[in-house]
This record gives structure tokens, C-alpha cells and sequence, in this order.
């Protein structure tokens, strides 16, 4: 398709908040990423989960006893999770993760793991956005932390000659359709999301900049971080040509400094 025009990539507005949780609702694929994030932990400690949303990872982390911080870039998102946290168990804060340090935690020291789930790295849409995402993940991770990184592999996507149409059950009254456009000259994908429950239909749009995990690698090391190992899933399953996905681990590079990184010119 010819090149795509967009406005600024859309956050979660109310009516989508309130059935996010519903649009991704395999509590097992969620328990397993919890358990995945918490092998890497020590007891304890420090984790900080970019683009938080209703918090269903943040939260059953912040139950075993984990210190758990969050961003996020969508006042109704956090509101949700205030309402399924309301003891605070989480500290989230209102932020854009390509800009914002969420600072050292109450303790004064950096994060064990830094983690960014369902394709949430994605939704930084341009080159430049996705670096500073990286370096702002470098700039708060401990000395011997871990990033996890948890995205779609977009080969399929990428091969899209014509647009997607899907459709979502998401209760009994409800459903969404969802629709996907693809702009290969930039690797975007566009994503037109219609909820309709018996009133006003409601469409948001949300644009994704994919990225092939050999280029995300080549990103993190602009910003500072090396791949330590990558699977095919929350159970380490071996990631292959034909994993549909992928849950990929970085570290601090041996020698990186705390200025800014960015590619050379």
C-alpha cells in the first residue's frame, strides 16, 4: 500500500480501558509471563514494567512480594488499575517510556528488571522514539539486571498485501472489530479497533513501527544493551523461524556508559 499519514499514535481512552482486559483474555499466557519475570528477580526486588495498563502482569508480581513500579501514557489505563490495585501495590506513574526516567525506586536504587509486554514496545512509532525507549531502559536497569522484551515476530504482517479484518468476541453484548493496514516503506502497522455493545459505535486508532528482532537487537546495542538469549514464548520454548513471537532478554553492554546513545552519523 502507498505510504500511510497519521496523527500521533492514540492512547487507550476510557471505553478502551475498561475492556482491555477482555481483548486479551488467556489468564494462562499471563501467568506465565508473570512466572518468567519473577525466575529472573531476586526476592524482593525491583521491577519496573513499561506501559503498565490495568496492571496484569504488574499486579500478581507486586502480590509475591516484589517491589513493582509502572508507566504509562494513558490516564484511563492507570485509572483502571487503581481500581483492581486500590491498596497501591503497584506504583504507577503518568508518563511517555521514549522520554521519561521513572526514577530509582523509594530504596534508592535501580531496577532489577525492566519488562515491556504485548507488543507495548511497538507503540513507540518511529526509529529515534524505539532508541530512547532502549536508552531510558539502560539508564534505569542495575548493573546486573535484566530487560525483557516481549513482542510479535512481523514477517506475516510485513507480507500483507491487503487489509485484515478480524473480529473479537469480548462478552456477551459485546464484540470488536478490528481492522489492519500495513505501510512497509515504514513498518507500520495500522490498527482501526471499532467496539460495538449496543450504543454508539467507538473506533480508536493505534499505530505500531514493527521492528525484526535482528533489528531490535541492532537498536539495543545503540542504546547500550546486548541480547542474552531469546525464546519462542514464556515457556523457553526455542525460538525458530516459525515462532510467531517472541520473549527476548538484554543486559547492560560491558563498557556502556550513562550518556545518551545514538547512531552514528
Amino acid at each position: 500500500m502507498e505510504s500511510f499519514v497519521f496523527i500521533e499514535n492514540a492512547y487507550y481512552d476510557e471505553k478502551l480501558a475498561s475492556f482491555y482486559d477482555r481483548m486479551y483474555p488467556d489468564v494462562s499466557e499471563t501467568e506465565l509471563s508473570v512466572g518468567f519475570i519473577s525466575a529472573l528477580t531476586p526476592a524482593g526486588g525491583r521491577i519496573l514494567e513499561l506501559g503498565v495498563g490495568t496492571g496484569r502482569v504488574a499486579l500478581p508480581l507486586a502480590e509475591q512480594g516484589f517491589r513493582v513500579h509502572g508507566i504509562d501514557g494513558s490516564p484511563a489505563m492507570l485509572e483502571e488499575l487503581r481500581k483492581r490495585d486500590p491498596q497501591g501495590q503497584v506504583t504507577a506513574v503518568l508518563g511517555d517510556f521514549t522520554k521519561d526516567r521513572f526514577g530509582k525506586d523509594s530504596s534508592g536504587s535501580d531496577f532489577d528488571v525492566v519488562t515491556i509486554v504485548l507488543n507495548t514496545f511497538f507503540t513507540a512509532v518511529t526509529k529515534e522514539q524505539q532508541i530512547g525507549c532502549l536508552t531510558r531502559v539502560r539508564e534505569q536497569l542495575a548493573p546486573e539486571g535484566r530487560f525483557v522484551l516481549d513482542a510479535f515476530d512481523p514477517a506475516p504482517f510485513h507480507a500483507m498485501g491487503e487489509p485484515k479484518l478480524s473480529m473479537r468476541h469480548l462478552d456477551e453484548k459485546s464484540v470488536m472489530l478490528d481492522t489492519y493496514l500495513i505501510d512497509r516503506s515504514r513498518q507500520l502497522l495500522i490498527g482501526n479497533h471499532t467496539i460495538l455493545d449496543g450504543g454508539p459505535p467507538a473506533t480508536t486508532q493505534h499505530v505500531l513501527r514493527y521492528a525484526f528482532p535482528y533489528e531490535l537487537d541492532l537498536l539495543a546495542e545503540l542504546a547500550g544493551l546486548r541480547l542474552v538469549e531469546r525464546f519462542g514464548g514464556w515457556r523457553r520454548e526455542p525460538y525458530t523461524a516459525a515462532s510467531p513471537r517472541h520473549v527476548s532478554v538484554y543486559e547492560i553492554s560491558a563498557g556502556s556508559g550513562t550518556t545518551e546513545s545514538a547512531p552514528p552519523s
